[in-house]
């Protein structure tokens, strides 16, 4: 289901650097999106965007973000 999310809100590209895990601290990259906090996030190397927050409440603001 959020593969399918994903690849229809930002598209096939995304869906396939898609990661999806119960410890998101074992990921490696720039940037991790999550609306969670609590799952190993801190520990996460790169950028964390937090989606529904009050900085980036909605998909737009997450688009806008890598726009720049």
């Amino acid at each position: 289901m959020k593969r399918l999310w994903v690849e229809e809100h930002l598209g096939l590209d995304a869906a396939y650097k898609l990661i999806i895990s119960p410890n998101k601290g074992l990921n490696l990259g720039h940037y991790l999106i999550d609306d969670y906090i609590g799952k190993g996030q801190e520990n996460f190397e790169g950028q964390l965007l937090q989606f529904e927050s009050s900085e980036y409440p909605v998909w737009k603001s997450i688009r806008r973000f890598f726009e720049l």
